[in-house]
């Protein structure tokens, strides 16, 4: 199954250009065009937000072109700066300042204010970094915890319809975001640039429509220890795009979550991927690599390890999500 695009591609106004012609000196001048039309002259807008995971397609009314923006996940915070907003989010996850997963980091540090975790997040945090926009996604459950109560208190609150955990999904809500923000070129270039990078280093053929696919085990350590990535996480994604198929199938997780050595010895991947998702390096894995059982599995034996940071295999890289690609599908081809 090659990878194939779906493009939400933003309207670009045109510019109309009117030539002058010679006249005698009594003639009247020609009027002069009309000024193209600014970002402010598009607002109030209306945006139709699809359907997602067991809502109803909605409308958002956009008063005004925004200037006070709070991200309320890594993600959209992400793509705010990429499309040029950094100097207007005052509210962001504060793990976006670390370079293992923010590609924005010298920008984010001029945020006023950050918060830890998104689960942990109360409305009271939220107005009070005074937005007029509020933008956030269903990843930590938060819609149903905060984003009736933001919409109640007043604030024009854009609640992404999915979670970032496809590409498809990345590039919808990529472009629902130009268009509340009016910044649709910019997302529509940034749309096109992750295609572009997947499409290009994307594997012959998909792990899930290749009978002797590689079996990897990708592990994080987001939680402060090795958890096994599972279900429809991103980087799952990705591996399937670079040729292989993932264990956690296998072995019936349908969630990110905890893994044993046991667990790992049961399902013997011929390879591990290693996800730094906090810049601590191998630190939180090597305790359960050294397991002796562990290390006469396959792939820990025959150090068949890949390690990446997070921003190279997670939504929240965006088109570092090409290069991330590129180099998990040529490690994937050594384990044929």
């Amino acid at each position: 199954m090659s990878f194939k695009t779906a493009v939400a591609a933003g309207a670009v106004a045109a510019l109309s250009l009117v030539a002058l012609a010679g006249c005698s000196p009594a003639a009247s001048p020609e009027p002069a065009a009309a000024p193209a039309k600014t970002a402010e002259a598009d607002f109030p807008r209306t945006v139709e937000i699809p359907a997602g995971r067991g809502g109803e397609a909605r409308s958002l009314t956009v008063a005004a072109e925004p200037q006070a923006i709070a991200a309320l996940d890594y993600e959209s915070a992400e793509v705010l700066a990429e499309l040029g907003l950094a100097d207007r989010l005052v509210l962001v996850p504060e793990a976006v300042l670390n370079p293992a997963l923010g590609g924005h980091v010298d920008e984010m540090e001029q945020v006023p204010a950050t918060f830890p975790v998104a689960m942990n997040l109360d409305t009271e945090t939220v107005i009070s970094t005074g937005p007029d926009l509020v933008v956030m996604s269903p990843r930590h459950g938060a819609e149903d915890t905060i984003g009736a109560v933001l919409e109640q208190a007043g604030l024009t609150t854009l609640q992404l319809p999915s979670s970032w955990t496809d590409p498809a999904m990345l590039t919808q809500n990529i472009a629902l975001i130009g268009e509340t923000t009016g910044t649709e070129p910019a997302a529509a270039a940034l749309v096109s640039e992750i295609e572009s990078g997947l499409a290009d280093n994307a594997a012959s053929t998909a792990g899930a429509d290749t009978s002797d696919a590689p079996r990897v085990l990708v592990l994080t350590n987001q939680a402060g220890r090795p958890f096994a990535t599972a279900g429809s996480a991103f980087p799952l994604h990705l591996l399937n795009l670079a040729g292989a198929v993932s264990v956690s199938d296998e072995l019936g997780m349908t969630a990110t979550g905890p893994i044993s050595a046991e667990q790992i010895v049961q399902a013997a991947p011929d390879g591990i991927v290693l996800i730094d998702m906090n810049g601590t390096g191998d630190r939180m894995y090597a305790e359960l690599l050294a397991n002796p059982a562990v290390a006469t599995v396959p792939a820990a034996a025959d150090d068949k390890l890949l390690r990446v940071s997070g921003r190279d295999v997670q939504a929240l890289g965006l088109a570092a999500t090409g290069p991330g690609l590129a180099e998990l599908t040529q490690w994937v081809a050594t384990l044929q």
